[in-house]
Parts: structure tokens; C-alpha cells; sequence
């Protein structure tokens, strides 16, 4: 087999082999949003029963909470941004690791 043709094979199943890890990929991610929707569903339900029998409660005292306190939707942010950072830095390493393997070709991109 000559280099081309051996060159033109590594692509062809390097291709296949990207194909196939997009398509698995895209159904973890599916399967993920279905049951984040699904989860946001029940949560949506139960609060609105749980708000209807509070409703019906008396009134508990009130719990002195400091304004300082961080809104859980700055905490999400913070911990989102915090978790994309953390990829980046894993990502350039990743990438950092394979340049430095012995026999990896530096000038494929």
C-alpha cells in the first residue's frame, strides 16, 4: 500500500470514527435535554401543589436572612462560570498533553 493511499484510509476512518463520536454526543446531549425538561416539569408541578397547600397554612414567623446573602441566581452564574473556565484550562491541557506524545505531528492542525 503506498502513502497516499494509506494516508487517504487514516482519513477516511478518522472521519467515520468523528462522525460516529458527533452522533453519540449529540444523543447524550438529547438525552440530557429531555430530562431537563422533564425534571423542570415535575419541579414546576410540585411547587405549584406545595404553594397551594401553604396557602391554607398559618403564617410562620419570619426568619431574619441578611441582604448580604448571594441570590441563588448569582451562585448559578458564579458556578457556571467558574465550570466553563475549568473546561478551557482542561481543554488547552488536553491539547498541551498530545503535542508533548512522542510522534505527534505538529504541523497537522
Amino acid at each position: 500500500m503506498d502513502t497516499d493511499s494509506t494516508k487517504k484510509a487514516k482519513t477516511a476512518t478518522e472521519g467515520d470514527a468523528a462522525t460516529e463520536a458527533k452522533s453519540v454526543q449529540d444523543q447524550v446531549l438529547d438525552a440530557i435535554k429531555r430530562s431537563q425538561e422533564a425534571t423542570l416539569q415535575v419541579v414546576g408541578t410540585w411547587s405549584e401543589n406545595v404553594a397551594k397547600m401553604v396557602h391554607n397554612l398559618p403564617e410562620l414567623p419570619k426568619l431574619p436572612i441578611p441582604d448580604a446573602l448571594t441570590k441563588p441566581g448569582e451562585l448559578s452564574d458564579q458556578f457556571f462560570e467558574f465550570a466553563q473556565k475549568l473546561m478551557k484550562s482542561q481543554q488547552e491541557f488536553a491539547k498541551k498533553l498530545i503535542d508533548a506524545l512522542p510522534g505527534h505531528d505538529k504541523t497537522e492542525g
